[in-house]
């Protein structure tokens, strides 16, 4: 029994020696040596502290804010940190860190800063948002591009936010592309319209809440009253109007298209987006000669128009297709030999007819992919070998593996 005394007498000094006191620098110094562990159990301590917290009167003392304020530090680093041993410190530190700020920001709501930066200068609250802001948007990015993972990518915009809610680049991002990828309709239409009131200008944005309700939500109805306001806003974006023409060709709505697109002509016939556009209704119509002029007149009035010089290009291999698909289907038979001849001379020719199309194609865009492969299945067929030889070099000076 004595000896059972004797050695719980030991323990307790140890027990004693190894609490815990609360202490606002200790905290703030292992938080800069990245002693994460270390930093949550001093800090925890601290807050958890009555006697540190709270004064005689039952106010909050003088350094309560602070307390709570380097709480929310701590445990926003625990969340980003990339190192695997400070994860499991907390089961939801975003959401700790979050509350640690609010009560910071109610004890104290107009002090400018409460944290120092290395050199023991007073770091702003604003830029402290902006660094934790910033940190999770990276974050953001990296998932997104990197992992694909949509869901995870939205949760890291999301906190983004929290710091940052009136950063136009990101609500217009994590809004236009982050929320629909995750599922997040609504959430991202929220975003798009805070880019809205935090003074975003740019046209894009009604594009992407119109694509939300057109294919997401699939309200063709407010898609389209977002359209009307975004033309009024920017009457001269193309996208906004083709976006409202696939809404009535969707809807099958085909007389409302064609109205709109000539009215439109009318009232602009130098438009290279309002022959753009008729070239797209009349493809869609099925009446390829009619949408061929039109693509035509869009390159006349703008050589440098991409999007019309490939309709053209996809329309002329169309024509050229029909052709190889017919000698695809001849058998070996001495007649099929024979038919299969006389339709590959109408093949080349439309080939011919082709060729300046998608060549127009790579001059205004080099290094399209898809283009190079459509030309290097043109010249194969063509068998021009110094041209194949020149495609499968910027093929290759591209990364593709091509033999």
């Amino acid at each position: 029994m004595k000896k059972t005394l004797v050695t719980l007498l030991a323990i307790v000094p140890c027990l004693a020696f190894a609490q815990v006191k609360p202490s606002i620098s200790k905290a703030e110094k292992a938080l800069r040596e990245g002693k994460l562990d270390e930093a949550k159990s001093i800090i925890d301590a601290t807050v958890g502290s009555q006697e540190f917290m709270v004064d005689k009167k039952g106010q909050p003392t003088k350094n309560a804010a602070k307390a709570w304020y380097l709480k929310g530090l701590v445990y926003f680093s625990i969340d980003t940190t990339k190192l695997t041993q400070w994860k499991s410190l907390s089961a939801d530190p975003f959401s700790e860190g979050k509350d640690a700020f609010e009560k910071a920001y109610a004890i104290d709501s107009k002090s400018p800063n409460f944290f120092n930066d290395n050199t023991g200068l007073p770091l702003l609250n604003v830029n402290v948002n902006n660094i934790l802001g910033y940190n999770y948007y990276n974050k953001a990015i990296v998932n997104y591009n990197d992992k694909g993972d949509a869901k995870a990518t939205f949760a890291y915009a999301e906190k983004t936010l929290y710091f940052i809610p009136k950063d136009t680049s990101i609500l217009l991002y994590a809004g236009g592309v982050f929320a629909p990828s995750a599922g997040e309709t609504d959430k991202g239409l929220d975003m798009l319209r805070r880019y809205l009131e935090a003074g975003g200008n740019l046209p894009e944005v009604y594009t992407m809440m119109a694509n939300i309700q057109h294919e997401q939500k699939k309200d063709n109805a407010a898609a389209l009253k977002i359209l009307a306001e975004g033309k009024a806003k920017f009457p001269n974006y193309r996208d906004i109007r083709l976006i409202e023409l696939n809404i009535y060709l969707a809807d099958k709505k085909y007389d409302v298209a064609k109205t709109m697109v000539e009215k439109e002509l009318q009232e602009n016939p130098t438009s290279a987006d309002n022959y753009f556009l008729y070239g797209q209704l009349n493809r869609e119509l099925g009446d390829m000669e009619k949408a061929k002029a039109a693509f035509k007149k869009v390159v006349e009035l703008d050589p440098k128009h991409f999007d019309a010089s490939a309709e053209l290009a996809n329309l002329y291999w169309a024509d050229a297709k029909k052709f190889k698909d017919e000698m695809g289907k001849l058998g070996n038979t001495k007649a099929d030999l024979e038919k299969a001849k006389a339709i590959d001379v109408k093949y080349v020719e439309a080939l011919k007819t082709y060729i300046p199309y998608i060549e127009a194609c790579e001059k205004l865009s080099p290094d399209d992919v898809t283009v190079l492969y459509s030309l290097l299945n043109v010249y194969g067929d063509l068998d021009d070998q110094p041209k194949i030889a020149k495609v499968k070099k910027k093929l290759k000076a591209l990364g593709e593996d091509v033999n």
